[in-house]
């Protein structure tokens, strides 16, 4: 029997044991610039490369997505070089949690079957019919392929899970001690690659790329010695998207940088997007999605830290810079919901009480993390971990909290006796936050704190088809250039999508990069 996301909704929700660029904020459906490779060959100002050297493929970046290409690509036997900026290997991706896999080998041991069909009508709808359905297709059925490749280059899965109202697709690593993160993956992986020739450089980042008659054939890089020119069959551009970028940020989503705070390492400043629209004539689809989180206390260092899981990732009772709730708080199981709520409030605050921290450790959260040992519906410890943070202010009573936080007391108490009626009645009449979430704010002492929005990465990019080739503004695939992982988009409209395929952004950067690396080596004569 096929499971439909409804279906599986009925049973369980957890199976097993997180400038120079063109384009409008939001979704464009064109960029701003033209066809820069029109009527033959394009010059590049500014590139005098003191050193020439060839290869099959280049691929920029060494995250998921780009270790997923240069290892595909290698493969199928092409000679591949993979540049990063950085001093390491692996990016930002290697702080991420597991990878979205729709019917992998992992899932039908446990007798999980799910409806493909279901999952791509599921994710268009989600996305109001913005994302590509070719694209979403070519992800959804390709991706429990993938998952199933990664199985085969040694990774152990601990568990599938999912998150929200998610189909149970989320494929969590497994160490030793439990689940583990994707470094752990990548550890296995980009010696696989190299064992099989790759070589990943160093500390070279990508300076621009080498086009000539509308086709991209190599990419310009910083070297010791000075710039080289690496010429190439195919280029794939993986460097991770924009989210480091300031002025790329706030050109598309219209947003104050400032005012987010970005979880990951830097370095992601949007290279890959920037120069294949700038030189290459590229389009964007959707540039200004962005994978928002529920935010951060001051003094934390992770979105993993006990004081933001349980006070940002549990549905706690919020407030506004007016003292005012504003949102159905349950939406903090769709990460990305929650963080558009957040920022579209000037400020935000998160207000609990005593009695909320004897739920949790009597009666477990409402979201899990695996990876903190924390699971739905399981008691967890967490007084000592939530009171050491200092962001957080005490009272005896709801208005003592208020003034220490700066927000009107008298705005804020009734706000909290309004609410614990709602708890009382056991119904949210005013945003309808579900009954099994409304835990009254009763019991002394108090405590608040200011939150601050966050996000993981940037999920709007290079527009590109189901072959991962970058499309230009005419709608056409300009020859040698792909995009991947967080530099493209075409399974996304406005947001990520966690509520309908947990951990679809790992699994669509091991996917895409899969994908462009089988057709990358195609281009230089391989076949995967």
């Amino acid at each position: 029997m096929e499971l439909t996301r409804r279906s599986f909704l009925g049973g369980a929700a957890l199976m097993g044991a997180g400038l120079a660029a063109a384009g409008l904020a939001g979704c464009s459906g064109q960029s701003q610039q033209g066809d820069a490779n029109a009527g033959g060959t394009t010059q590049v100002s500014g590139h005098n490369p003191v050193s020439t050297e060839d290869v099959d493929v280049v691929v920029v970046g060494s995250g998921t997505a780009g270790t997923c290409a240069a290892l595909h690509a290698a493969e199928a036997g092409a000679k591949v070089l993979c540049i990063e900026k950085r001093s390491g290997l692996g990016g930002t991706s290697a702080f991420a949690e597991g990878f979205c896999g729709v019917n992998t080998a992992f899932q039908a041991e446990q007798g999980i079957v799910l409806d493909s069909a279901a999952i791509i009508d599921d994710t268009m709808k989600f996305h109001h019919y913005k994302c590509n359905a070719p694209v979403v297709k070519k992800f959804v059925e390709t991706s429990g392929e993938v998952v199933d490749w990664i199985q085969g280059h040694g990774v152990a899965w601990a568990s599938v899970a999912s998150l929200g109202e998610s189909y149970p697709v989320w494929h969590l690593p497994a160490g030793e001690e439990g689940p583990t993160h994707v470094s752990d993956v990548l550890d296995l992986l980009q010696p696989a690659a190299e064992d099989l020739g790759v070589e990943f450089r160093l500390e070279t980042p990508m300076t621009g790329l080498v086009v000539e008659n509308g086709a991209v054939v190599g990419v310009y890089a910083e070297a010791e010695g000075g710039e080289v020119q690496i010429n190439a069959k195919a280029v794939v551009l993986a460097t991770g998207g924009f989210a480091n970028n300031a002025e790329m940020f706030e050109q598309f989503t219209g947003r104050p940088y400032d005012k987010v705070h970005v979880w990951g390492l830097d370095g992601r400043d949007g290279d890959g997007i920037r120069l294949a629209v700038s030189e290459a004539g590229a389009d964007t689809h959707c540039p200004g999605a962005i994978m928002y989180h529920t935010g951060m206390l001051d003094g934390t260092g992770a979105f993993s830290d006990v004081p933001n899981y349980i006070l940002t990732m549990q549905p706690t009772l919020r407030v506004n810079e007016t003292g005012k709730r504003y949102f159905n708080e349950a939406a903090t199981s769709d990460f990305t919901a929650c963080g558009n709520a957040l920022t579209s409030q000037t400020e935000n605050y998160v207000l609990i009480d005593d009695g909320f921290i004897d739920y949790i450790e009597q009666n477990g959260p409402w979201m899990p993390m695996p990876n903190l040992g924390a699971f739905a519906g399981q008691p967890y410890a967490c007084r000592e971990g939530l009171l050491e943070t200092q962001a957080l202010v005490q009272g005896d009573t709801i208005a003592e909290v208020a003034e220490q936080l700066g927000l009107d007391p008298d705005v804020v108490s009734a706000t909290v006796e309004e609410y614990n009626g709602y708890c009382e009645a056991g119904v949210d009449s005013q945003f309808g936050k579900p009954a099994s979430m409304l835990v009254p704010l009763k019991t002394p002492p108090f405590y608040g704190a200011k939150i601050t929005p966050t996000l993981f990465t940037t999920v709007g990019g290079l527009r590109v088809n189901d072959r991962m080739q970058a499309i230009d503004t005419n709608g056409s695939a300009i020859p040698g250039l792909y995009a991947v992982g967080g530099d493209a988009n075409g399974i996304y409209g406005f947001d990520y999508d966690v509520d309908v395929c947990s951990g679809s952004q790992q699994g669509w950067c091991a996917t895409s990069g899969y994908v462009a690396g089988a057709n990358a080596a195609a281009d230089a004569g391989f076949e995967a």
